[in-house]
């Protein structure tokens, strides 16, 4: 893990002024790792779970059976055609880190009646990376939120949620988020200033151990 986390570090200083489009096709440069920027995780399982114009353009792809499911391999070079393609039908994270590239790349329901096929790990996945980017109106707790939810999207695929996770923030001087880091990480964070602002990284071994039973801000109580 510390391997990925010092080439995020190094990318990170070399994206400057910050841009979140570079930083993210600057991670699989210079690196032995494979890093796959806004990898699709999941797709949708039935056409009863799209809207007729995402039906109409899976069927004119060709990507449904005759019973409507979705297919389950799908080659990298049309899976990402595709997500760009028909975003609604599919979950994507910032990027993936890989020991090494496949060609192809499998997606599997746990149940029958599950609304998405999940991405399988095929041996060769390190990390998921997930990128915010905040301006000076950013709220402690909505930033909490919105990291909880990239996490509990994340746990929802089982290939994911037994592999590293990474966070990495950006909020201008004023803001700071050392608390939420703290909480989630521990220690397994850092703060890098430059002219604009901060960029944190947050990083966990796995994604599946972060503790998320407690909040930095409590969600409100019902009123009795």
């Amino acid at each position: 893990m510390q391997e990925i986390i010092a080439h995020i570090e190094k990318t990170v200083h070399t994206v400057q002024p910050f841009s979140p489009e570079k930083f993210v096709k600057m991670l699989d440069i210079d690196s032995h790792l494979h890093w796959k920027a806004n990898f699709p995780v999941a797709v949708v399982h039935h056409k009863d779970r799209m809207g007729e114009e995402t039906v109409a353009c899976f069927e004119k792809e060709g990507l449904l059976d005759t019973e409507g499911y979705t297919r389950e391999l799908y080659a990298y070079e049309e899976l990402n055609e595709f997500a760009a393609k028909l975003p609604e039908a599919f979950k994507r994270v910032s990027s993936l880190c890989l020991a090494k590239e496949s060609d192809s790349y499998r997606y599997e329901p746990k149940r029958s009646g599950d609304k998405w096929k999940k991405l399988v790990d095929n041996g060769t996945f390190k990390a998921t990376i997930e990128l915010s980017v905040y301006d000076g109106t950013a709220e402690k707790c909505k930033v909490e939120a919105e990291l909880r939810d990239l996490m509990r999207s994340s746990k929802e695929i089982p290939s994911l949620k037994a592999i590293g996770f990474v966070w990495v923030a950006v909020l201008p001087k004023i803001k700071k988020i050392d608390e939420i880091l703290k909480h989630y990480f521990g220690n397994c964070y850092l703060r890098i200033e430059n002219e604009s602002g901060h960029v944190y990284i947050g990083w966990h071994e796995q994604l599946g151990n972060i503790n998320m039973r407690y909040f930095v801000c409590p969600p409100n109580k019902e009123k009795k």
